[in-house]
């Protein structure tokens, strides 16, 4: 045993002596490796808010002094008030719109608004309901009593309770059994007056779940079931409905039979359950000879009010799912709320817009001018006057047959460029532009005068630009008009910027930086010398990362991927950035 012992404690002694040794290799071999570490200003890039690919935008020359009317497509055009040619004066009617349609939208998008908020605030109820509910695992159990003495004769069958009958199928529902498979369906028991409710449709199509409406009469007796599969319901047809739609129901006989005029929501069947819920109660002797079962109450020392009430009451839907469920209903519920939130903010929006459009309907011109080019309204259908001149095939379309009217005032000449949304707040009216010709050189400035309502359909961007962003006409009046022609192509800058607005953000490129699960980190040097690990905060991560906030200009980073990388090894201060044709690591 004593060897044993011995044997052990040598064995361990070498163990551990080997362990400390292979860390103290490891230690002296980090000792002597070193990592070339570089400035971050010697590769990063300051951060700009984007002007187009550079600091410029393209635009071209027009007659100042115009003013151009696009028709609102979300209007009637009731009548044009001028003709090609008219003098007019400002404040004069060009067109009158037809105000009918936009009020019958209105109302049509307010009731919209009012229709989610009401399911939103019933879907939010019913939210409630689910996270209030106990589980099942939670019901309480009956306290079962001795069984009093009961007299052997006449023997007393269970008389089983009667049939829980539901006057609503909302989302959170109480069924009797089913687990929603097709082949074992979620059965609910109804009366004829139950009221299936949208909700519970809409969540039969997102779970694609098998629900059986049995329809009882109040005499308990089975007429009819509705089979309803969620796979096969179109979204259209989630709606409140009642079990009685699309049958008709004889108040003397009871007969079921099928109205032609009625909406089907799911497969009538007429068959029966396996097994009925109440079973016959004979009250006579039938023609076998059965005797009539006696009443509990005649028998002498006993009635079946002497039974204490070991049920336990339901209060709502506790006790009706297990937590599994419940918390699969809750969140299903909560997914739809926020669908619900998303369709109320897209018909707020749209509200929004139909409530801009209700004015009294009338476009006034804007200056004293000509009317150049006017439509026609003629049974109902607009129509746009071109040029009087024959139609050239070859000719370049003018800029001016994308509008209904345009009436030219006197003199001047403009500058009409195409900007991104992200742009506008630099291109305000009395913003300042610098224009070039393209043609000849000509130089001016440009002050804006005014920006489109409504974006163009295809325009200009630079690389640079999102091209998700919605492009805007920006008209600005030239101010040594007499060096441009009109018509031709300049290029524009915002006076006083340097091509590009500085920003607080710095962009490195990308292979210097680490992502590890959803965060980013750089290696940079510490005051020691030593390489630590640095997380950044980061914005854009294509080709540059714009790195936001962790990092500064005079900090000192290496490329963070090989064997000599990590946290404690020696830097190396250099000043030349490692790029991809040079990687050495």
């Amino acid at each position: 045993m004593k060897k044993t012992i011995i044997l052990l404690l040598c064995l361990a002694a070498v163990s551990g002596a080997g362990f400390f040794g292979y860390k103290q290799y490891q230690k002296s071999r980090d000792e002597k490796r070193v990592v070339d570490v570089v400035p971050v200003g010697a590769m990063a890039i300051p951060g700009y808010g984007y002007w187009g690919e550079d600091s410029s935008i393209y635009g071209y020359t027009s007659a100042a002094n115009a003013q151009r009317v696009k028709l609102d497509t979300d209007k009637l055009v009731k009548n044009v008030c001028v003709t090609k040619g008219q003098q007019v004066k400002k404040g004069d009617v060009i067109l009158e719109y037809d105000m009918t349609v936009v009020e019958l939208e209105l109302a049509e998008k307010e009731n919209d608004v009012q229709v989610i908020r009401q399911n939103i605030k019933m879907a939010n109820n019913q939210l409630a309901e689910l996270r209030n509910a106990q589980p099942s695992e939670n019901a309480p159990q009956p306290d079962i009593p001795d069984e009093p003495d009961i007299p052997d004769e006449p023997d007393v069958p269970d008389i089983p309770d009667p049939i829980q009958l539901v006057d609503e199928v909302p989302a959170a529902f109480r069924a009797e059994s089913g687990t929603g498979s097709p082949e074992d369906p979620i059965i609910i028991n109804c009366s004829p007056r139950a009221k299936v409710y949208q909700p519970f449709m809409q969540m039969l199509i997102s779970t694609k779940r098998c629900v059986e409406l049995r329809v009882y009469n109040d005499n308990f007796t089975f007429l009819y079931k509705w089979l309803l599969n969620g796979s096969k319901i179109k979204p259209e047809d989630a709606e409140d409905w009642v079990v009685t739609d699309g049958v008709s129901i004889d108040e003397e006989t009871g007969a079921v039979s099928i109205d032609a005029d009625g909406k089907m929501h799911g497969q009538l069947s007429f068959g029966a359950p396996p097994q009925q819920d109440m079973p016959d109660t004979p009250d006579k002797q039938d023609e076998a000879g059965t005797p009539d079962i006696p009443d509990p109450k005649m028998t002498e020392d006993w009635t079946r009010s002497d039974l204490p009430d070991t049920s336990v009451k339901q209060q709502g839907i506790d006790y009706m799912y297990s937590r599994a469920e419940l918390n699969r209903q809750i969140k299903e519920q909560e997914t739809q709320i926020k669908q619900l939130e998303i369709s109320l903010k897209s018909a707020e929006l749209k509200l929004a817009a139909a409530q801009k459009q209700k004015k009294d309907g009338r476009v006034l011109a804007e200056l004293d001018g000509v009317v150049k080019k006017i439509g026609t309204v003629s049974d109902g259908m607009v129509s746009e006057n071109q040029s009087d001149s024959p139609e050239d095939p070859f000719a370049q379309p003018s800029e001016d047959d994308q509008y209904f009217a345009v009436i030219e005032g006197e003199g001047g000449m403009e500058v009409i460029c195409q900007v991104v949304e992200m742009n506008l707040d630099k291109v305000q009216p009395g913003a300042v532009l610098e224009i070039n010709s393209y043609s000849d050189g000509a130089f001016s400035e440009a002050v804006v005068t005014s920006i489109d309502p409504e974006p163009v359909s295809y325009g200009y961007q630079g690389w640079g630009v999102n091209p998700n962003n919605s492009t805007y006409k920006v008209h600005a009046k030239i101010e040594n008009s007499d060096e441009f022609m009109i018509g031709v192509g300049v290029s524009a800058t915002v006076s006083g910027m340097d091509g590009q607005e500085q920003s607080d953000s710095i962009y490195i490129p990308a292979h210097y930086v680490h992502k590890e699960g959803g965060d980013y980190y750089v290696m940079k040097a510490d005051d020691n010398d030593r390489l630590v690990k640095q997380y950044i905060r980061v914005g854009s991560t294509e080709y540059y990362v714009e790195v936001t906030g962790g990092l500064s200009m005079k900090d000192r980073i290496c490329f963070p991927y090989g064997t000599n990388v990590k946290e404690g090894v020696k830097t190396n201060d250099t000043s030349e950035p490692v790029m991809p044709e040079n990687m050495y690591y």
